[in-house]
């Protein structure tokens, strides 16, 4: 039958419709894929990491070595032999990364040895986002080994250039920067010292200890509090306040002896360090946030030392009938944790081999293969 000049129009009409709506209906199915490529219509998703979306708790931030990087990874407080790595940082060979954790428990700052060589490290303040993975150089150049210190904001961390490479010989300079790098500003420097280490904030004043001949001095903002030793010192530990400061001092007089001390920040005239008790032999220096007095690590069979042993910590005396002892290296937020390195000899002269531990009231939980602990987030 003869096909009418009309409807021949109207069945070609309808084909162009047909090839038409095929062709649009192709160009929507890849207009997603091609737009990605191109970079439009989409929104930049930030990674995350398993701790982002962690259960509510404390957290142990602990970092350990591994093919020349620093693996940073978070152990859960309620239940410690569930690690998450958070992030590899790469450093030099032999030099692993000292940090500290932000006020807010998201952020860790690295100081890392990331070039030189092992006569002369240089080293850079990083910053990890402990809920991403990501990583952010902050600082190049500062002093390797130093723990960088966090304003109570939150937003600048503190650090020491390195001297070696200051314009000036042996000056020290005190850095202050934001996370990003951005805002950096020099609050002191110092000339012909032995060191100078930041140790907290007092409200806004950034406290640090001087070490030069004289021995070891406070400063707190632009203030010299005075003399808090003739010797050298070492583990301070600015408490929560901001009111006392808690330390090892190495005495010297009649052979090497770690006493533990704490020199108060009332603003009395003749404030000076006080021994925690009797003449204790000690390493290592923590806050307990439920008592607000300072916890010593005590070497075994040192007379005179109660309330000052981390051991009191576990019920029935931590480790009881087992040789060695416990360095203190903080407490979590609740004061129901401490982290502690435990050395397995009897003094600190033979100290044996250390492991990182989790103390509470229930025992303990090692970190056979972790040799660095940063500090505590709260989820």
């Amino acid at each position: 039958m003869a096909v009418s000049s009309r409807t021949y129009a109207r069945q070609r009409d309808l084909s162009k419709l047909f090839i038409a709506l095929a062709v649009l209906a192709a160009v929507v199915a890849i207009a997603p894929i091609a737009a990605a490529v191109l970079g439009y219509g989409s929104r930049a998703v930030a990674p995350k990491t398993a701790f982002a979306t962690a259960p509510s708790g404390d957290y142990a931030v602990i970092g350990r070595s591994e093919a020349g990087a620093d693996v940073i990874s978070v152990a859960s407080a309620a239940n410690p032999t569930s690690v998450t790595e958070i992030a590899r940082v790469p450093h030099l060979e032999g030099f692993a990364s000292s940090g500290a954790v932000s006020p807010n428990g998201k952020l860790l700052a690295l100081v890392t040895v990331d070039s030189g060589s092992a006569s002369h490290p240089v080293a850079s303040l990083k910053v990890v986002n402990l809920e991403s993975g990501m990583v952010t150089q902050a600082a190049a150049d500062v002093l390797p080994r130093q723990v960088p210190v966090w304003d109570p904001a939150g937003g600048h961390i503190v650090v020491v250039s390195n001297p070696g490479s200051d314009t000036a010989a042996g000056e020290s300079t005190v850095l202050r920067v934001k996370t990003d790098g951005s805002d950096a500003a020099r609050l002191a420097t110092f000339t012909r010292v032995l060191g100078v280490y930041p140790v907290g904030f007092r409200g806004d004043a950034l406290a640090m200890v001087v070490i030069d001949g004289r021995g070891s001095t406070l400063r707190v903002g632009d203030k010299d509090e005075g003399l808090i030793s003739p010797y050298i010192t070492r583990d301070w530990n600015l408490s929560p306040d901001g009111g006392e400061l808690a330390f090892i001092e190495t005495q010297t007089a009649d052979g090497v002896q770690y006493v533990a001390r704490t020199f108060s920040l009332a603003g009395s005239s003749d404030m000076q360090a006080q021994s925690a008790g009797a003449a204790v032999s000690a390493l290592g220096t923590a806050w307990n946030p439920r008592t607000g007095a300072p916890v010593f690590g005590v070497e075994p069979e040192t007379p005179g030392t109660s309330g000052v042993t981390v051991q009191s910590l576990q019920a029935g005396g931590a480790g009881a009938g087992q040789p060695g002892f416990d360095v203190p290296m903080g407490f979590s937020n609740d004061g129901d944790h401490l982290f502690v390195t435990r050395w397995s000899g009897p003094s600190f002269e033979t100290p044996g081999q250390p492991v990182l531990q989790i103390v509470s009231a229930s025992g303990r939980s090692s970190f056979e293969n972790y040799s660095r602990f940063y500090g505590w987030a709260a989820r």
